[in-house]
Parts: structure tokens; C-alpha cells; sequence
């Protein structure tokens, strides 16, 4: 069985450089509502809806690595972080026809 990358909500206000904030729980939520229990080394998206000017969708996406937050997010109250890969954050209109 192939499982497949959970895409996760994230609040891209909580980026910093390639780290970014996923929860402050001991879970994240998935786009779809349904809490995601996730480890270090879990392989995640984040996704934020962010529309265009225009009004239509599209999303903040970034790929990584789950891992537990750094001392200097942990003492914020985040459980965990995603390391962003070397493709950065993006709408994922500008992924469409390159995966």
C-alpha cells in the first residue's frame, strides 16, 4: 500500500527562514480536518489557502520533514515544526505541469 503525504494546515505567519510552525498540539490537522498524528522524519506539505488578487484559489504549499520544535519555537508553545525542503514556500499554481 502506497501511503501518501499528509497535507498539513499551517499558518505560514509562523515562518521562520525554512522552519515553520505546525502545531502546538501533540497532532496537526490535515486540509481535510482530521487530526494527523505525525513523528520526526514524517514527510508533510503545508498548505495555506491564499488567493490570488482576482479571488481564486490557490495555496501556500511548502514540503519537508516533520520534526519536534526547536527550544526557541518549544518554549512558544509549538509541538511541531516543518523543515522545509530546497524547493522553499510556493503557490501551488506554480508547481501544475512541473511534478
Amino acid at each position: 500500500m502506497n501511503k501518501s503525504i499528509p497535507r498539513l494546515r499551517a499558518d505560514f505567519n509562523g515562518l521562520f527562514g525554512d522552519v515553520l510552525c505546525l502545531s502546538h498540539a501533540d497532532f496537526c490537522i490535515d486540509e481535510s480536518g482530521k487530526m494527523v498524528h505525525v513523528s520526526p522524519g514524517t514527510m508533510a506539505i503545508a498548505v495555506e489557502p491564499d488567493p490570488d488578487e482576482h479571488g481564486r484559489p490557490d495555496n501556500l504549499i511548502a514540503s519537508g520533514v516533520v520534526e519536534s520544535s526547536p527550544e526557541w519555537l518549544a518554549c512558544r508553545g509549538s509541538k511541531w515544526i516543518l523543515k522545509i525542503d530546497s524547493n522553499g514556500v510556493r503557490h501551488e499554481s506554480e508547481t501544475k505541469g512541473f511534478e
